[in-house]
C-alpha cells in the first residue's frame, strides 16, 4: 500500500488482472433492459411487460 496525498492513510494498490463478476453483469444487464423498457413505455410497465422483458414464465397455477 501506498500513501495519498489527498487522503489520510494508506490507498490499496489496484488488483492484478480484469475483475470479472459473471452473475453482476448479468444482473446489471437485466436491469439495464427494464430501464430501457421502462423509457419507451407511456406509463408503468405493467406485470406481464416486467416479465416478459426479464424472460420470466407465467408462475404456475396453484390448486
Amino acid at each position: 500500500m501506498t500513501a495519498s496525498p489527498d487522503r489520510e492513510g494508506p490507498v490499496p494498490e489496484p488488483a492484478a488482472g480484469p475483475l470479472a463478476d459473471d452473475v453482476l453483469a448479468e444482473e446489471i444487464e437485466l436491469y439495464a433492459d427494464v430501464v430501457v423498457a421502462a423509457s419507451e413505455s407511456d406509463g408503468p410497465l405493467a406485470d406481464s411487460d416486467l416479465d416478459r422483458v426479464l424472460g420470466v414464465d407465467e408462475a404456475p397455477e396453484q390448486g
